[in-house]
């Protein structure tokens, strides 16, 4: 057989040192007592095969040592091997150490001199037969799974003719291998010798046990347990493991199991690395671009990251798969565990990691890997000012702002900017960037929104959205210095725009204070606004003064009619024209409006938006009288904005509302509670405390106080008048001030305050305002005119929305229908069976209460043909729609489906043969005695 001659090198190579002594003889106790029955009768037997396979480092090495020194121990010739992979390509390695102990025979064996004669079918095979004849003799093969397809021939057909020859042949490898049939199935092929074929096992729980209790004693289960997990029944890795916990001296219990973890760690990563040197210089460059990014490319893809050019791929994957702390994917790829990977990285420089991770990364984009696994390579990597580097990283930030890991999309935005080269973009990613440390960095944000706003040359869309995103972060006063500068250098448009956000910060200019002396002089708003973002902040400024009322709703829907730009709408300005129409009453234009902004955010504008947003349509469902709604909206609000780093603000906002929500739904100790709830310091310097100074007052109010009501409320006034908030539709603290008043026997300034805000009401015009403007001079007035001062309350209310006010008006005009002089009482139970309607779905609420004792004091009775027939159901429902409200605003009060509305009123038109809901109006009209 030819071949080529290997270069000279010891014939016998030691294994690399490893950490720790073998383990000790209780482990594999089976398999050494084969062994040692194999040897000990070798002198008086034929030949004899023992193959020991296992994954690598289960002890099959150490078996062949054993068998090897007990032999040599007897008298036995020992002729021993042990292959490397860089040998596995090489012709006859393995015999050739295998026959240089015969080298030193005499000359008379000249076919064994000087090694192996090449020439001959089997070098060397004559030679060493005779010898064993003459002595017994035991070949030892470790790692036997590198051996070369030569040497393994050359052990078939020395087991084929060794027939009556006292003659062992020990091999220990990997029992997985490329050679085909497999080193076990060519050996144990062989007919004749007497075969041995051990297969190593990971331990068996009692023998792991016994070894953490010979070395380290006495240890609980979870000890015990855990040990068993970190080394998976791995021999080598237990003893190494538990040598080096015992070495520390604890004791083997469950409180010292993270420190076993720990040095779990350690060993995995010794014993990984010293199987990879045993593997080669070059598989270990390999196992290191597996380490960077093994579970994202198949292994002949990863060997491109290295300067391996030329290998047997399957020998090395064979290694691979079965050496500690690689493990094989489901789809075949071989990755290192993450614990270790920086364990085998550390060895390189860190250039050369740099740069693995840039080559890595680029390979795994072209090979179409994830994102976000791509991104963790360019992480390690430097910057290459690669365009898909950047889209990568940006990508993978916006997946982590939907899961919520803001942290991780920082990093990811700051490193997408070292990347960008684009002026443009790279403002664009300090936008992106500044809305991620806004939730969770707040100074870091504001800091960078400034930059952006001050920074000359900054895009003007980028400054836009930056103002706007950190006004709606909270951060306004650090926001109106930018924009008050800003304003001094810009022009056009986008000086419009920004003068807009700067009185979005403080629509009336009240809470500038003293600040306002070190900021340029800034111009007001227009009366004719220039741009929607004008338009909808001049809305609110006249809202807020209470004047204008077709005006604001005008200048609200045209700023909500154009405010979509090329990167979504301004948060602000949308939310100053809702705000406004609010106010106007116009609260299906507002929701709808809402509901659009929310659905165009996305990631970490919606983030900071959402809480504000959230909170306004909480409150118009309350103006609304959907408690169960706005009950929603609120806790959601809250939950958010706790969530972020600057929730003081808005919490007062929150607590107001839910504590109004409490009240109406008639749960009147969670009212109590959460109107006295402590909030922080910085809550009472925001613009929303009144409103939670308005709530303690109509929570005081409920409970019989009007002392502390009327403190809390004219506290509220305060406030809200310091600031130029006028309009009464905001929150009507001086009608509940005058009611206090009243009850407390001060008539004077019960009616100063009423006559007040009633003139104020009417001079903003708004249904809901002036019907409660009316309706709290009724409560506070004589008993003179009170019937006709209800009725046009009433007359005015049936234009608002049906929420608190209205139920208020509806029921003190049933009851003074009912008991004064001149009274109505058709109108009366028409009027309270409305009322029983809107508050059926809250029955302990204050005003389902009232409607109640009203039914109970009430003698007179609808008198139309058929009306007994409807049940109570279709009784609200025909009500309802007889006054003129729609199926949406029916199925929202009694919290049902529309569809479920619809099938009430066509019951009700087929008992009352009507033809519709026109002759429904008027049958409801003719039952008030109208």
């Amino acid at each position: 057989m030819t071949g080529s001659t290997p270069s000279p090198q010891p014939l016998y190579q030691a294994r690399p040192a490893t950490a720790t002594a073998e383990p000790p003889a209780c482990v594999r106790a089976r398999e050494r007592a084969t062994v040692a029955a194999v040897v000990d009768g070798l002198g008086t037997s034929g030949p004899v095969l023992v193959t020991l396979s296992g994954r690598s480092g289960f002890g099959q090495s150490a078996l062949v040592r054993l068998a090897a020194d007990r032999a040599r121990a007897a008298g036995l010739r020992v002729l021993r091997a042990r292959v490397t992979p860089a040998e596995s390509e090489l012709p006859y390695t393995a015999v050739t150490q295998l026959l240089e102990p015969l080298d030193a025979r005499p000359a008379e064996h000249p076919a064994t001199s000087q090694g192996p004669n090449r020439r001959e079918p089997f070098p060397g095979l004559a030679g060493l037969l005779r010898a064993a004849r003459e002595r017994p003799t035991m070949l030892a093969v470790e790692e036997a799974h590198w051996l070369d397809r030569e040497s393994l021939h050359w052990l078939q057909a020395l087991l084929r003719r060794s027939a009556g020859t006292p003659l062992a042949v020990v091999c220990g490898g990997n029992d997985t291998t490329a050679a085909d049939p497999g080193w076990q199935s060519a050996l144990g092929s062989v007919p004749g010798p007497l075969a041995h074929h051990l297969t190593l096992a990971p331990l068996p729980p009692e023998e792991v046990a016994a070894e953490v209790a010979r070395v380290c004693g006495p240890a609980d289960d979870a000890f015990t347990a855990e040990a068993r997990r970190i080394s998976a029944g791995h021999p080598t890795v237990l003893h190494d493991l538990v040598q080096r916990f015992a070495a520390l001296g604890h004791r083997p219990a469950a409180d010292r199991v993270p420190a076993l973890r720990a040095i779990g760690t350690e060993v995995l990563g010794d014993q990984l690395l010293c199987a990879v040197r045993g593997l080669g210089p070059e598989a270990g460059e390999v196992v290191r671009a597996l380490a960077v990014c093994g579970d994202l490319l198949d292994l002949q893809v990863v060997r491109t990251l290295t300067r391996v050019r030329s290998f047997n791929e399957n020998r090395l994957r064979a290694a691979l798969a079965r050496t500690v702390g690689i493990r094989t994917l489901p789809d075949g790829r071989l990755s290192v565990e993450p614990e270790l990977r920086v364990r085998v990285l550390e060895e390189m420089t860190a250039d050369d990691r740099t740069e693995l991770h840039i080559r890595a990364a680029e390979l795994a984009h072209r090979a179409g890997a994830d994102d976000r696994a791509v991104a963790e390579l360019l992480l390690a990597a430097r910057p290459t000012g690669s365009a898909w580097a950047t889209r990568t990283l940006r990508r993978d930030a916006e997946h982590a702002v939907r899961e919520g890991e803001h942290a991780r999309a920082a990093v990811l935005l700051a490193r997408a900017s070292e990347e960008e080269q684009d002026p443009a973009e790279h403002a664009r990613l300090g936008l992106e960037l500044a809305a991620v440390q806004l939730i969770i960095e707040p100074e870091a944000g504001d800091l960078r929104i400034e930059r952006l706003i001050r920074t000359p040359g900054t895009l003007a869309a980028v400054r836009l959205y930056a103002a706007d995103l950190g006004l709606t972060a909270g951060g306004s006063e650090t926001v109106s210095r930018s924009l008050a500068d800003a304003l001094t250098v810009t022009s056009g448009t986008e000086r419009d725009d920004l003068l807009a956000l700067f009185w979005a910060a403080d629509p009336t200019g009240q809470h500038h204070g003293d600040r306002a002396l070190s900021l340029p002089t800034v111009p007001p708003l227009p009366q004719s606004p220039a741009t929607p973002a004008q338009a909808a902040v001049r809305a609110w400024q006249l809202a807020l003064y209470g004047e204008s009322l077709h005006e604001v709703r005008s200048l609200a829907q045209v700023a909500l009619a154009h405010d979509r730009g090329p990167d979504g709408p301004l948060v602000q300005p949308v939310l100053a024209a809702c705000k406004a129409l609010c106010l106007t009453d116009r609260l299906d234009d507002a929701e709808f409006a809402l509901n659009r902004l929310l659905g165009a955010l996305g990631g970490s504008r919606r983030r900071l938006a959402a809480p504000q947003i959230l909170a306004l349509r909480g409150e118009l469902n309350v103006r609304r009288g959907r408690f169960a709604q706005a009950e929603r909206d609120l806790e959601a609000a809250e939950r958010g904005a706790r969530e972020l780093g600057r929730s003081a603000a808005l919490l007062p906002h929150l607590y107001g509302i839910r504590t109004v929500v409490d009240v109406e739904s008639g749960r009147e100790e969670s009212a109590r509670e959460r109107a006295a709830t402590p909030l922080p310091a910085a809550a009472e310097d925001s613009e929303h405390w009144p409103r939670l100074l308005f709530a303690r007052g109509v929570v005081a109010l409920r409970r019989g106080d009007p002392r502390a009501a009327r403190d809390q409320l004219q506290e509220c006034g305060r406030r809200l008048l310091s600031r130029h908030h006028l309009n009464p539709a905001l929150v009507p603290w001086r009608s509940l001030t005058a009611l206090a008043c009243h009850t407390m026997g001060e008539p004077a300034e019960a009616r100063r305050l009423t006559e007040q805000e009633l003139a104020l009401a009417r001079r903003w015009g708004a249904g809901s305002t002036v019907a409660w403007a009316k309706l709290s001079a009724v409560l506070t007035a004589g008993r003179e005119d009170r019937l006709t001062g209800i009725r046009s309350a009433m007359g005015t209310v049936r234009s608002a929305p049906t929420g608190p006010e209205y139920a208020r008006v509806l029921a003190e005009y049933a009851a003074l229908e009912m008991t004064e002089s001149g009274g109505d009482r058709r109108t009366a139970a028409v009027s309270l069976a409305e009322l029983s309607a809107l508050t059926v779905a809250h029955p302990d609420a204050p005003m389902a209460v009232r409607a109640r004792a009203l039914a109970r004091a009430a003698t007179g009775t609808v008198s139309v043909p058929g009306w007994d027939a409807l049940s109570a159901a279709e009784q609200q429902s025909a009500l309802l729609a007889g006054r003129g409200r729609s199926n949406r605003d029916i199925a929202a009060l009694l919290q049902i489906s529309s569809r479920a509305v619809e099938l009430r009123l066509a019951r009700v038109y087929r008992k009352l043969r009507l033809d519709g809901r026109r002759e429904l109006r008027e049958l409801v009209r003719a039952m008030e005695g109208h």
